[in-house]
C-alpha cells in the first residue's frame, strides 16, 4: 500500500530542495568569477562549469516562461521598474567590463564613445528581450487560465 505524505512535509521538502539548488547555483557563479578574475584562467580551463551554469540558467528561465511564471507575480509598474533597474545595472557592469578588458584606449575619446555606445546597445537589447520574455510568459499564463 502506498504511503500518503502530509502536504506540509511535501512543501518543506520542496523548500529544502529549492534552497539547496539556489546555493549550488550561486556557488557555480562564484567559482566562475573566481577562476576568471582571481586565477585569471583561460576560458578553456573552466568551459565545463560555464556550460553547466549557463545551461541551468537557460533551463530555469525557459521553464518559468513556458509555464507562465516569469515575473507573473509582479504588478505592471513593478515589472517595468524591475526591467529598468536590471537593464541599468547590467549595462553599467557590461560597460565597465567591456571597457576594462577590451583593447580600448581609455584616454581616446573615440574609444570612450564606442564603449558608451556598446553600453547603450546592451541596455536596448536587454529591455527588448525582457519585454518579449514577459509578454510570452503572460500569454502562456493567460492561455492556462482560459483552459
Amino acid at each position: 500500500m502506498k504511503k500518503i505524505e502530509d502536504e506540509r512535509v511535501i512543501i518543506e521538502k520542496r523548500k529544502i530542495n529549492s534552497r539547496a539548488f539556489s546555493y549550488v547555483y550561486i556557488a557555480l557563479w562564484l567559482i566562475l568569477i573566481y577562476r576568471q578574475f582571481v586565477l585569471q584562467q583561460e576560458a578553456s580551463q573552466y568551459w565545463d562549469i560555464l556550460i553547466l551554469t549557463l545551461g541551468i540558467s537557460f533551463y530555469v528561465l525557459l521553464r518559468n516562461i513556458f509555464k507562465g511564471l516569469y515575473q507573473s507575480y509582479r504588478e505592471k509598474e513593478s515589472k517595468i521598474k524591475n526591467m529598468f533597474v536590471g537593464g541599468i545595472i547590467g549595462s553599467i557592469i557590461f560597460t565597465l567590463i567591456h571597457g576594462i578588458f577590451s583593447d580600448y584606449d581609455l584616454s581616446n575619446s573615440k574609444d570612450l564613445v564606442r564603449i558608451l555606445i556598446s553600453g547603450i546597445i546592451f541596455f536596448i537589447t536587454w529591455m527588448a528581450v525582457q519585454y518579449l520574455l514577459i509578454r510570452k510568459s503572460e500569454k502562456k499564463a493567460d492561455e492556462d487560465i482560459e483552459e
